[in-house]
C-alpha cells in the first residue's frame, strides 16, 4: 500500500512533534530553519509524549528540507508556522501545490484556514481548482529538549475539520500513534481552544512554568477575568465554544477563581502538566521574537471591537506584552499580584 506524502511547512516544535509521529506511518517531509533540519539529518527525530512513550526515528525515516519547494508532491500540507508567518509560507509553497493538494492549518488562532485560503486565491484565482484547505488544532503544549528532542507536555487530543478528502491524514496520523479526532464545527473548537490559550500571555508575562503560574491564584484570577471577557462575546456572536477539558467552558473561570487547594484537587482530574512546560510565547519573549499577541488576547479585543463589546482585561494584557516584546532581554517578569494589579482587578 501506498504511504501518504505529508509535508510540514514551518516546522518548528509542533511540526517535529507532528512529523516524528507521522514518520511511522507516512512519508514525511519537514521543511524548517537550517539549524533544526540539520540537527535532524545529524541526530534523527525523538518526540515524547505525556505518558513518556517516545520514538525516534532515524535520519533517513523522513526528509528535511529548507526550502518550500519540498512539498512538490505531498498530498497533505501542514502549515504550523506563527500566525506571523501564515502568509509568506503560503505564497512560497503556492508554485509547488497541486489543485488536488489538501492544506491543513496546525496553527493557534481562529483565522488561519481563512488567511492560508486568501493568499492561494492569488496563486490559484479559480475556487475549482484550489487547494482544499482545513482548519487543525493542536491542543497541548511541546517543548524542544535540545537537539533534535521534543516533548508533549499538556494533555489533549488533535482536533481536525471533517471532510471527505481528510481520511487518509486521519488514518496515517492514528497509525503513527497519534490521537485525532475530526469535527464538523472547527469554529466552536477554535473557540475553545483560545479560552485555554489565554494563558499563554500571564504565563509569558511572568517567565514561570505552567505548573509554578496555575498555583498563583492571582495568575488564575487574571487568566479568568480574560476567559470571561472571551465567553461573553462568544455568547454575543453566537459561537458555543467546544468542550477541551472534562469540564464546560463556562465552568472554567469559577475554577481557575477557587482557592489553590480546591484548585489544585479539581484541576488534577481535568489538566495534566509536566513540569518543564511553558508557554510558547515565553520563549517567543526569550528569543526576541514577535508573539502572537494578536491572535490571543487581541482577537478578542478586536472581536469586542466589531460587535460593540469592550474587554478591558485583555486589551491590558496586550499592551504589558507588547511592552515585553520591545523590553527585550531586560523586560519586566511579572509577579500575579503585580499583573492582577496592573490590569486593574
Amino acid at each position: 500500500m501506498d504511504r501518504t506524502r505529508v509535508a510540514v511547512m514551518g516546522a518548528g516544535s509542533i511540526g517535529c512533534y507532528l512529523g516524528g509521529w507521522l514518520a511511522a506511518a507516512a512519508d514525511v517531509t519537514l521543511v524548517g530553519r537550517q539549524a533544526t533540519m540539520a540537527a535532524i539529518d545529524r541526530e534523527g527525530l525523538t518526540v515524547t509524549d505525556l505518558s513518556g512513550r517516545t520514538r525516534t526515528v532515524r535520519p533517513d525515516g523522513l526528509a528535511t528540507a529548507t526550502d518550500a519547494s519540498a512539498v512538490v508532491g505531498a498530498r497533505y500540507v501542514l502549515i504550523t508556522t506563527k500566525t506571523l508567518g501564515t502568509e509568506t509560507a503560503v505564497r512560497q509553497i503556492a508554485p509547488y501545490l497541486q489543485h488536488d493538494s489538501v492544506v491543513i492549518s496546525f496553527q493557534n488562532g481562529m483565522r488561519n484556514a481563512s488567511l492560508i485560503d486568501e493568499a492561494l486565491a492569488a496563486a490559484f484565482p479559480s475556487r475549482a481548482s484550489r487547494p482544499l484547505v482545513l482548519s487543525g488544532m493542536v491542543p497541548y503544549n511541546i517543548v524542544h529538549d535540545g537537539g533534535a528532542s521534543w516533548t508533549q507536555t499538556t494533555n489533549g487530543r488533535l482536533k481536525v475539520k471533517d471532510h471527505p478528502r481528510v481520511d487518509p491524514f486521519v488514518r496515517a496520523a492514528c497509525g503513527g500513534g497519534l490521537r485525532i479526532d475530526v469535527e464538523p464545527d472547527m469554529r466552536a473548537v477554535l473557540f475553545g481552544k483560545l479560552l485555554l490559550n489565554l494563558n499563554n500571555a500571564i504565563n509569558a508575562l511572568t517567565g514561570l512554568p505552567l505548573t509554578v503560574e496555575l498555583r498563583d491564584r492571582d495568575c488564575r484570577v487574571v487568566l479568568a477575568a480574560c476567559q470571561d471577557e472571551a465567553l461573553a462575546l462568544a455568547r454575543r456572536v453566537g459561537v458555543a465554544p467546544a468542550r477541551m477539558t472534562p469540564l464546560p467552558p463556562s465552568a472554567l473561570p469559577a475554577l481557575l477563581r477557587a482557592p489553590t487547594p480546591l484548585y489544585a484537587n479539581l484541576a488534577r482530574a481535568t489538566l495534566k502538566v509536566a513540569p518543564t512546560a511553558r508557554s510558547s510565547m515565553a520563549d517567543d519573549l526569550d528569543a526576541g521574537r514577535p508573539t502572537e499577541i494578536s491572535e490571543l488576547q487581541g482577537a478578542v479585543v478586536q472581536l469586542g471591537t466589531d460587535h460593540g463589546s469592550a474587554a478591558p482585561v485583555c486589551a491590558r494584557i496586550v499592551e504589558l506584552v507588547r511592552e515585553a516584546e520591545a523590553g527585550g532581554p531586560d523586560r519586566r517578569r511579572w509577579t500575579g499580584a503585580q499583573l492582577r494589579r496592573a490590569v486593574g482587578l
